[in-house]
């Protein structure tokens, strides 16, 4: 484009003097051709300037290929059904901030190696796989993509589409919070995508399974001798299956089953006191060496075959259900029940999932389960 001169000339008539400049069309704001006119020289020379920094302006627009202006067309376009009445170049320096985050982020894949080298000594072997399982889902949907370009509702979206059942969304969601949460800590985002997502309501069992008395004593008596110290800590102590596993005679001392953080499932330490009935089980099972398991050899199998030739099969959690209702019908103590299952004192979960009601006469039933011989 070539520059317009913007001469100032110098004009009189009868009774003064004046300034005025030649605008061209693409320049003067009404759209036409025509002259400006001004007092004084001084006023004339701020705008000629003014007009010049303007048609260079211009000269560089023109040089914008097709393209470019097509891009530009269409951002305008966007902004405006947004409700925006803004210009391009507001929009730019209002995205600006986000855009240098977005060049200082990690991307996700980055994020979870990051997060996992760094928590995993505080994990226990259940936490570590439930991160595991949960990082590679989010990484076949993310993995490249810049951990600040990532919104909640894509993730609510990949949550809804990944898994089927609410419970299953917010135990995923709990997993993969922390990574997030710690991401924010670092000023690799400002915010967590987690931060305004709610978790997905789970519908509540409307009743909770646990076993009678006749029903734990059957159990007992149908368990093979080897098996039977490992049934008494689930009917008597609340012990989760999976640290049942781990659990050796030396973790039983001094009046308690004492899980530490390589037992428990959340890698934290308690101690669960032991009821007089657990006592007299454990007693009748015989001496073990410290370093003896807890569960015998090929407790898998024995735990299966024992379960169906008792009637009891397909009744995962129902041993510690009833620990927890027994032991709350007697004791009425949530707080020593809450410690002994290894919640917080803060946690619902004992009433929203743990206990059904239980007489006092009915646990009375159920703590006088013995060994035969005792």
């Amino acid at each position: 484009m070539r520059q317009a001169s913007l001469k100032i000339v110098r004009q009189e008539n009868s009774s003064s003097v004046f300034w005025s400049i030649y605008v061209p069309a693409y320049l003067n704001p009404s759209g036409k051709a025509g002259k400006m006119y001004f007092s004084t020289r001084a006023e004339a020379e701020a705008k000629r300037w003014e007009l010049l920094a303007a048609t260079r302006t211009a000269s560089k627009i023109t040089e914008l290929s097709n393209p470019q202006i097509r891009d530009a067309q269409r951002a305008l376009e966007r902004l405006a059904e947004a409700g925006l009445s803004i210009s391009l170049d507001r929009a730019i320096e209002l995205a600006l901030p986000v855009l240098r985050s977005m060049g200082s982020s990690i991307t996700i894949s980055q994020l979870l190696s990051e997060f996992a080298e760094t928590k995993a000594p505080e994990w226990s072997e259940h936490s570590r796989k439930n991160f595991k399982y949960a990082s590679a889902a989010l990484n076949q949907q993310f993995a490249e993509r810049l951990l600040s370009s990532v919104s909640g509702r894509e993730i609510r979206a990949w949550l809804t589409t990944q898994y089927n059942t609410s419970s299953t969304q917010a135990n995923v969601m709990r997993t993969l919070r922390p990574a997030f949460s710690y991401a924010v800590r670092q000023e690799y985002i400002s915010f967590s995508p987690f931060s305004k997502m709610e978790l997905p309501r789970v519908r509540k069992k409307s009743d909770i399974d646990i076993f009678t008395p006749d029903e734990a004593r059957r159990l007992m008596e149908t368990a093979p001798e080897d098996c039977r110290p490992a049934y008494a800590m689930l009917l008597f102590a609340g012990v989760r299956p999976t640290e049942l596993t781990r659990l050796t005679w030396s973790c039983v001392r001094d009046g308690f089953i004492h899980i530490s953080p390589a037992v428990a499932k959340t890698a934290q330490v308690r101690n669960i006191e032991i009821e007089p009935t657990l006592a007299a089980w454990l007693a009748a099972s015989g001496p073990h060496a410290p370093s003896d398991p807890i569960c015998p050899r090929w407790w898998k199998h024995k735990n299966q075959k024992t379960r169906r030739e008792a009637g009891l099969s397909n009744r995962p959690d129902t041993a510690r259900h009833s620990y927890a209702t027994y032991h709350l019908a007697t004791h009425q103590n949530t707080e020593a029940l809450k410690s002994n299952l290894g919640h917080s004192r803060g946690s619902d979960i004992l009433f929203m999932h743990y206990r059904a009601a239980a007489t006092p006469a009915t646990a009375a039933e159920y703590w006088a389960i013995q060994p035969q011989n005792s």
